[in-house]
């Protein structure tokens, strides 16, 4: 059984796993902050418009429309009533002729001029009220009452009730005329993709400041350096959040290099008296003493080498055109006589830290001679524009309960804790991983041995 250890379970703490729902409105939810603020902004927007929109409906254009049905009722019944006389100055005046100078009702009975009825889905929603409201004040049933709206070439409603055998009743509707399509069309569908717009805007342009933050957030965590953000511009709160970790950064930089002086005085001040303690267990008489101590001696003095090794993870380390074959051929040869198999495969030259990824394979070989056994297997391909670099040895293997931990600072397997070094190589290992923003896998092979695989991504470096 292999197991696989990547360095993304050893960086994050666990976190709770979220349910089948949290996970499904995951999904639904936009990914970014500007996206949903949006969103938000637009359902509010249009819920405020279809709000607006009711309430003129309620308040001002029903009352409108059943005060003009029964307005179209009372012409009607002046029509068809004929004991409706208009006189004026003792003269009978034609009712027709008059509604027809009045207010511009015809009674058109001529065929050639009844309207083409068609069906319109926002015009029905206004006529409908207005046929239910007239069918009730003259009386009779809906079905028998036809109200149609044309808005071209000028506004006109038409009307036609059972009793008028066919003919309509043609009412111009001179208001109307300054109502605009386009402009409602425009008011309804621009208002809410014009505050999506500004909003989404004004969201990126505060978005940006976070953005800058956390792409210095990232940088430091994976190079150990960071550019310091602006403190003079922008928001009171962006200013204060940049000034908190400019502070942040310059104190864990001071920290960083009072470390490493810390480190560096120490593993210097500590080899002069071990040097003295060697040249002493040298001129020891007993042979058996004198072994013993210089064995204790040397191995001091590796883990102080691994100390220094693990401090100075390469960051420091300008990125270089590389080479990565001959790079390992390289090594190969520094390791000689270990018998190590490797097979160039075609490898463009990349931009790495040349120093740094040498002291990794180096470790890798090294944790490979002292706890595995030979040949030592190194091959470096390219897959899916990445670099892969795998190392295997063939011994014995780790317990799988313990490969998650190989890559934590000072943890050694239980083969390796009576022999020389300080928990150290695997760390160290990581952190040159992490600085090329890189994974790294560790498992046991299925015939037997221990397995490290590398997985870099691809620099090309920039043409001259």
């Amino acid at each position: 059984m292999n197991t696989t250890s990547n360095t993304s379970s050893l960086d994050h703490p666990k976190q709770q796993e979220r349910t089948p729902l949290e996970r499904f409105l995951d999904r639904l939810k936009p990914k970014s902050a500007a996206v949903r603020t949006t969103v938000l902004v637009t359902v509010v927007v249009c819920f405020s418009l279809f709000t607006s929109i009711l309430f003129f409906w309620r308040t001002l254009y029903l009352p409108e429309i059943q005060q003009h049905a029964r307005y179209l009722a009372i012409q009607l019944d002046i029509i068809h009533n004929p004991n409706f006389h208009i006189v004026y100055k003792d003269q009978n005046i034609d009712t027709d002729e008059w509604l027809k100078h009045r207010l511009g009702v015809e009674y058109i009975t001529d065929p050639k001029q009844y309207p083409d009825v068609q069906k319109k889905l926002i015009a029905d929603i206004f006529t409908s009220r207005i046929e239910k409201r007239l069918a009730q004040e003259m009386q009779v049933k809906r079905d028998g009452v036809t109200v149609y709206f044309k808005f071209k070439p000028s506004p006109t409603i038409w009307v036609q009730t059972p009793d008028m055998q066919g003919n309509w009743l043609k009412e111009p509707l001179v208001s109307y005329a300054d109502y605009s399509i386009e402009l409602i069309i425009a008011w309804l569908v621009g208002i809410p993709l014009v505050s999506a717009i500004i909003i989404l805007t004004l969201v990126r342009q505060l978005n940006r400041p976070l953005k800058r933050l956390q792409n210095a957030a990232r940088s430091y965590s994976q190079t150990g350096r960071a550019p310091y953000l602006e403190i003079n511009h922008g928001p009171l709160e962006i200013r204060q959040v940049n000034q908190a970790f400019n502070h942040m950064v310059h104190t864990l930089e001071q920290t960083e290099k009072d470390r490493k002086i810390m480190l560096a005085g120490i593993s210097h001040d500590l080899r002069t008296p071990l040097t003295r303690i060697r040249l002493t267990a040298e001129m020891l008489p007993d042979e058996f003493l004198r072994e013993g101590l210089v064995y204790d001696v040397d191995d001091m003095d590796a883990i102080l080498s691994q100390f220094i090794s693990y401090m100075r993870d390469g960051s420091d380390e300008e990125p270089s055109q590389a080479n990565i074959n001959t790079l390992l051929q390289e090594l190969i040869v520094q390791f000689q006589p270990l018998n190590i198999r490797f097979e160039p495969h075609p490898i463009p030259d990349i931009m790495v830290r040349s120093l740094s990824l040498k002291r990794l394979i180096g470790n890798l070989i090294n944790n490979a001679k002292r706890y595995g056994a030979e040949p030592i297997d190194i091959k470096a391909i390219v897959k899916a524009d990445q670099l892969e670099i795998c190392v295997a040895d063939h011994g014995q293997g780790v317990p799988n309960a313990q490969i998650l931990e190989l890559l934590q600072p000072f943890v050694r397997g239980d083969a390796a804790r009576t022999i020389q070094g300080s928990g150290l190589g695997l760390a160290i290992v990581k952190r040159i991983v992490d600085l090329h923003q890189g994974t790294i896998q560790l498992k046991n092979k299925e015939r037997g041995g221990f397995e490290v695989t590398i997985t870099l991504p691809m620099i090309q470096p920039n043409p001259r």
